[in-house]
């Protein structure tokens, strides 16, 4: 990606000229450029925050308001479906749509403007035991509390006659719906945000199309140039642009990883009025209808082969007429026609008025938002605005007001594709995202795989059986099956875990994200930005980097071997390297520390030594001295393994387990890898993936990033308050954290729990019954939900299912808890110990 600091094309003096010759000039906070839902949903709730001092700028003047040409027909909003949905496969999204669904359900007042909201709920049909199991699966995960917006439930075949009688429910084996969501006008939405925004303060001006973006370093903010030479100056600057939303990034040097895509649909015309009727959605051939007034609103998500990218107006820019000069063809949505007509009956023989239009989107169908560089932020590519668009936009207005997200919200990263997408993977999987939107149970999609972020030894490891996940480009082994026919996949993960704990095992951890803090001030930053204890010289650590409020920004591993102390490597998760380089680097900016921070994943491997007898292992490779007295705990050495040069750290943190971690250069895993699994063959060494790695960490009641530690809980309820160093006179979040850890988290309304589970009597334990996350806690024959699962794995010390969950502080620690994982119960038990005991 190119930064627009590296692309200013005018200096900063002709900037200035350009500003104090301008006719027009606007100095502003906040400009936002695109009044579709997304941009206006930003403007509202930024004046909601009393910044009054926003500009709304949109590029057409031929809106159907009157007043605004906002949702025209060139753009994306005025051809929304209106679908409102508080429904998602990602648990930590919902807090999103729940917002949209009550902002909505309140705005026709506050504004006066008709955005025909129609509550009526959504059903989405299951006609396959496929599609049954996943969303019965679902609702064991929907985590609903007495005053939630929306609840959702799995309804029978007879349920779902009475809620849409126009559904032949013979056809279908249930269905979840979700209550007071629905449909919405989203050109009528669209303007009633606008019209808040100007009630709150904002300045909307039509027919603002930019020329030229530019960054004044001096000054610290933005400059745009108008066509109608009005020159605007803003101290952020929001690209809100939706599918002319590259076109805006080009001005100022950038390139996004989002393309148009067509999307073809209708208005029906039946034979007889349509009753009242929830919105309908088909998981399996992927169509959409809902009730607009005497007709339907119907569409669907083309076939793969059928999807088509517009990849000529990336290259050329997206012309004026945007979605207008798309083509309709409704015969593209055959299939999904024919099957929607086969489910409800009352669709046959429709007039059918076929319209097309253009979508902006990004490869897993999650929008781009926060910061993408300095004080410029994103919030594009939606293919759910306007399920999301009124949450998305506090989400974002609070993020710039407040300088740092409010809630964990990381799959939509801003620049998660930075540094490893290409348009070839952009393009691929986009089309089959595109494709399967509505396929919530396959989530081992292969399109654009493998990208560039593989290991040394991913073809050696594909061949030795690996199975593979995808996380932020990279190809993580998950598990291995070694030659033995049919086997399932819990008695796989067992079968590692007891080789690698009884022996040793490696594990490629190439994949985990890695930054490098280093400069004359490299102690300073890691003193400033991480609330822990910086390691000495040689020695490695578990440190947390908090927001200003007090919350976990993100746990990792530091540590230091460089022979002068202005060099450290921090271990990070993959999916949140981006937004730690960008707090790390803006906290070096505000403090003008003299230091450089970047990632070094891509050129950084690492492979794991790891059981009672990696030390053996170790012994083999290397002159250097390896005893416990010689390399003690939480220490690293610079040695020589064979013939890679390696920086030796060794920390069974995470392992619970004798434990090497090999840092090395990626060009020479595969020697690396050789040379240990030559020495470690007389041990019985074997190959390890993440999954059996997450059987072994919570045996120790180790706690992860993204389960248990997330920004929406502080460092004191999670039980790791040790790591937050107060000795220290001054990091980010210390004053937060000292009012957080004066609380007596005892009496507070949840605690962090590791429980156990017993099944029914007859149920035989496999790998669908083993809670993995967001699985629901109750109390034995009662409804209320009292806790929430974080993550879990089987344990074979134990023989049984075990996890860590959130559970209401005013539950017993007697009480009888039940999670219904599939269509069986476990019986849930708080365990007191950890099954090994923590590693110090």
């Amino acid at each position: 990606m190119l930064h627009a600091s590296r692309s200013l094309i005018r200096t900063s003096s002709d900037l200035h000229t350009s500003i104090r010759n301008s006719s027009s000039t606007k100095h502003v906070f906040a400009c936002v450029l695109g009044s579709g839902v997304a941009g206006s949903s930003v403007a509202y709730h930024l004046t909601k925050r009393n910044i009054k001092d926003v500009l709304l700028l949109e590029r057409a003047s031929d809106g159907d308001f009157g007043v605004h040409g906002v949702a025209s027909p060139s753009g994306t909003s005025f051809h929304s479906p209106g679908l409102v949905s508080a429904s998602h496969p990602a648990h930590r999204y919902k807090p999103i749509l729940a917002h949209s669904i009550e902002l909505y359900s309140k705005l026709e007042a506050e504004t006066g403007v008709n955005i025909d909201f129609q509550p009526t709920g959504t059903i989405r049909l299951a006609t396959n035991e496929t599609r049954l199991a996943e969303f019965r699966k679902y609702v064991n995960r929907d985590y609903y509390k007495e005053g939630d917006v929306c609840k959702t439930t799995l309804l029978t075949p007879d349920q779902v006659r009475e809620l849409a009688p126009d559904v032949d429910h013979s056809k279908i084996l249930g269905a979840l719906h979700t209550t007071n969501d629905g449909t919405i006008s989203a050109r009528a939405l669209t303007q009633a945000l606008v019209v808040g925004a100007k009630n709150g303060g904002a300045q909307v001006i039509d027919g603002a199309i930019p020329k030229e973006i530019k960054y004044d370093k001096e000054k610290g903010h933005w400059i745009i140039a108008l066509e109608d030479g009005t020159l605007v100056t803003t101290r952020n600057l929001i690209n809100a642009g939706g599918i002319w939303a590259n076109d805006i990034a080009r001005l100022s040097g950038h390139a996004l990883p989002v393309v148009v895509v067509e999307h073809q649909y209708a208005v029906l015309t039946p034979n007889k009025t349509p009753g009242p009727t929830p919105a309908i959605i088909d998981h399996d051939s992927t169509f959409y209808v809902r009730k607009s007034g005497d007709d339907y609103l119907f569409g669907g998500f083309e076939s793969l082969e059928k999807t088509v990218i517009r990849e000529d107006w990336y290259k050329k820019g997206v012309p004026t007429e945007g979605s207008k000069s798309i083509q309709a063809d409704f015969s593209r949505l055959d299939d999904a026609y024919k099957r929607a007509c086969d489910l409800i009956p009352g669709l046959q023989g429709s007039k059918v008025d076929a319209r097309a239009a253009v979508f902006s989107m990004t490869p897993d169908g999650y929008p781009l938002v926060g910061p993408y560089d300095k004080n410029y932020w994103m919030s594009t590519g939606f293919l759910d605005g306007v399920s999301s668009g009124g949450g998305i936009g506090k989400y974002l207005a609070d993020w710039i007001v407040d300088g740092e997200p409010p809630a964990e919200l990381f799959d939509t990263d801003a620049s998660r594709y930075e540094r490893w997408g290409d348009r070839k993977f952009f393009t691929e999987r986009s089309r089959e995202t595109y494709s399967m939107y509505y396929n919530w149970s396959y989530t081992d999609r292969s399109a654009g795989r493998p990208t560039d972020r593989i290991s040394g030894v991913y073809g050696r490891l594909k061949k030795d059986g690996a199975s593979f996940s995808f996380r932020n480009g990279w190809e993580v082994a998950n598990s291995f099956n070694m030659g033995v026919q049919n086997e399932e996949y819990l008695p796989t993960l067992i079968r590692e875990y007891e080789m690698v704990t009884n022996k040793c095992g490696v594990i490629d951890l190439s994949w985990k994200g890695k930054i490098e803090v280093k400069g004359n001030d490299a102690e300073k930053l890691m003193d400033y930005a991480i609330a822990s204890q910086i390691p000495a010289l040689g020695k490695i650590s578990s440190g947390l980097m908090l927001t200003r409020h007090g919350g976990i920004l993100g746990p990792m591993m530091i540590f230091h071997h460089d022979r002068q102390r202005s060099a450290f490597i921090l271990l990070t998760e993959p999916e949140r390297e981006s937004r730690d380089l960008y707090w790390l680097r803006r906290a070096a900016a505000e403090k003008k520390f003299d230091v450089q921070v970047s990632i070094v994943s891509e050129y950084l491997a690492s492979l794991a030594l790891v059981g009672p007898k990696s030390r053996e292992v170790l012994s083999a490779l290397t002159k250097s001295d390896v005893s416990d007295e010689g390399f003690p705990q939480k220490s690293t050495r610079m040695i020589r393994l064979g013939p890679v040069g390696v920086v030796c750290a060794r920390s069974s943190t995470s392992t619970g387990q004798l434990s090497y971690e090999l840092f090395h250069n990626r060009a020479e895993t595969a020697k690396l890898y050789n040379a240990v699994m030559s020495a470690g063959r007389e041990h019985g060494i074997v190959n390890f993936g993440q999954a059996a790695l997450n059987m072994m960490r919570l045996e120790h009641g180790y706690k992860i990033w993204g389960k248990e530690l997330t920004l929406d809980t502080n460092p004191f309820e999670c039980g790791i308050g040790g790591l937050v160093d107060f000795e220290k006179k001054e990091f980010i979040g210390r004053e937060s954290a000292l009012e957080l850890k004066k609380k007596d988290f005892d009496d507070s309304s949840r605690r962090l729990a590791l429980i156990t589970f017993d099944t029914e009597e007859g149920c035989v334990l496999d790998d669908r019954y083993v809670p993995s996350g967001n699985e629901v806690i109750r109390i034995d024959g009662k409804e209320a939900r009292v806790g929430q699962i974080t993550s879990g794995a089987y344990n074979v010390r134990l023989q049984k299912p075990i996890a860590f969950a959130w559970i209401d502080n005013a539950v017993g620690k007697n009480e009888r808890l039940v999670v219904d994982i599939g269509d069986k119960r476990l019986f849930a038990t708080s365990l007191e110990t950890p099954t090994i005991p923590p590693i110090q």
